[in-house]
């Protein structure tokens, strides 16, 4: 008879053993997936907000508003004195004289120099 007891009582404690550590398994998996839930909703917010600003970088209207700027790194602030001339030859000219006046010759020096050559 104490062997049965004993036996019961055996089984008893292992049956709420395994009743908590089964309960500790779900309460940690529950943290767990809470955890990643939260990360989740998190990362599909940063998502969301890149590819609003991904549509807006990539707009016409954001476009055609960087084009001054970056131009303005290129291009002179004064357009007057810069001016090119390209002379195709004339006929009776040989065929592979040209004349390429710098940027920096105003449009009379240029007048000038195409004249006395």
């Amino acid at each position: 008879m104490k062997g049965r007891l004993i036996i019961i009582v055996l089984f008893i404690l292992i049956y709420i053993f395994f009743h908590y550590l089964n309960g500790y398994k779900i309460q940690q998996g529950t943290q767990k997936a809470s955890v990643l839930e939260a990360t989740f909703n998190a990362e599909r917010n940063i998502n969301t907000e890149l590819k609003i600003e991904h549509n807006d970088l990539i707009s016409g209207r954001h476009i055609s508003s960087l084009v001054p700027q970056e131009m303005s790194k290129y291009l002179p602030k004064e357009k007057a004195g810069n001016v090119i001339y390209i002379q195709e030859s004339e006929p009776q000219q040989k065929e592979q004289t040209y004349c390429i006046i710098d940027l920096i010759t105003p449009k009379a020096e240029a007048l000038t120099t195409i004249e006395t050559d």
